[in-house]
């Protein structure tokens, strides 16, 4: 009898042990969103959020994709404001001329739709994702904080948070989540 207890006991322990040992396969975000929406909110960041300017310098454009959170509704972009917080200056960027386009200096414009469903218009839907560039008037030196809220109509706005890295290059600066 003393034997089969231990069989027994074996047994489980071996059942325990393995089935936490099992070849399951973790969830893949094929949509590469990089922050988890908070409740309410519509929008999310998806991939690097970038920084091109002076080599040795300043970033003076910040250039970041946007996508809906699953179940969101349709958000008319031409009615989102965007603000440019760092430890210095906040301001509240303008749209480009017919929201498309490179920004000048106070502006920010959609650089490219991925995606885009039907004829090109400014309207932000299911799987599509807007490139969104940033030209603000103050300029991003190395290791500084930036924050970047953009208010949609309805919902809690998107707020991203990044620090310039600690060396500026020319083009494509990724920014750190810290």
């Amino acid at each position: 009898m003393k034997w089969q207890f231990f069989l027994l006991t074996g047994i489980l322990i071996a059942v325990v042990l393995a089935a936490g040992c099992t070849d399951e396969e973790t969830p893949v975000n094929t949509l590469g969103v990089t922050n988890s929406p908070l409740p309410g909110q519509n929008l999310v960041t998806i991939g690097d959020i970038t920084g091109d300017g002076l080599a040795g310098g300043t970033i003076n454009t910040i250039t970041f994709t946007v996508g809906l959170v699953p179940g969101a509704k349709m958000i008319d972009m031409e009615k989102i404001s965007i603000i440019y917080a760092d430890t210095i200056k906040t301001e509240t960027l303008k749209p480009v001329e017919g929201y498309r386009g490179d920004p000048a200096r106070g502006e920010w414009g959609i650089l490219y739709v991925t995606n885009e469903l039907g004829n090109p218009n400014n309207r932000l839907e299911d799987k599509e994702q807007f490139t969104i560039s940033i030209h603000p008037w103050a300029y991003l030196p190395a290791n500084r904080m930036v924050t970047i809220v953009v208010r949609t109509p309805d919902g809690t706005p998107l707020t991203i948070r990044r620090f310039a890295p600690p060396t500026i290059i020319e083009k494509n600066n990724i920014l750190i989540n810290r």
